[in-house]
């Protein structure tokens, strides 16, 4: 009972995390649509995995590794947080095109390291909750990132920076590091 405890909160806790950046680091001046829809997805996921950590019994090393992992993407939040911090980055499924690039901390590495964080969360919360049923949650929230993350590319080939970009693209995974050139 801990453990959920601690687990449960902590996924909760990033959600409230992901919320404050909503409003004070996006530049976001009205709620797009598919906004509304992640926002939709993120809240049902988080009821489904609070329920099922609650309800089924799972093996504390599991409970620890998937806490290990939300720590983990708690830490690359407040991480990529830091280093766009001057970038005015548009909020996923924002209508306007991107004005910069950025390179450094982890977009060396990632090219959507925020999406990155989100889904590492999803993971260990479902690792947490140890049962089949907690990968639906991942699933929803994988596809709807995939198709953020494909929307906001596709945004970087109508502006000056398509063929940085590209380059961009070939030497960084979208969500994970590439392991091979």
């Amino acid at each position: 009972m801990i453990w959920d405890t601690l687990v449960c909160t902590l996924g909760w806790v990033i959600i409230g995390c992901h919320t404050w950046s909503l409003r004070y680091h996006f530049n976001m001046p009205k709620v797009p649509g598919g906004m509304r829809v992640i926002s939709t997805f993120v809240i049902f996921s988080a009821i489904v995995l609070t329920y099922l950590s609650f309800s089924l019994e799972q093996p504390t090393i599991v409970q620890m590794l998937g806490f290990g992992l939300m720590i983990f993407s708690f830490l690359l939040f407040w991480i990529t947080i830091r280093e766009s911090s001057n970038a005015k980055l548009p909020s996923a499924f924002d209508e306007k095109l991107p004005h910069g690039l950025l390179k450094t901390g982890p977009y060396a590495y990632v090219r959507h390291p925020f999406y990155t964080s989100y889904l590492i969360q999803w993971i260990g919360w479902a690792i947490a909750t140890w049962t089949i049923w907690a990968i639906v949650p991942v699933v929803f929230m994988t596809v709807t990132y995939w198709n953020a993350a494909r929307d906001e590319e596709h945004k970087f080939s109508k502006t000056d920076m398509a063929d940085e970009y590209k380059k961009f693209m070939a030497s960084t995974g979208r969500f994970f590091p590439k392991l091979f050139g």
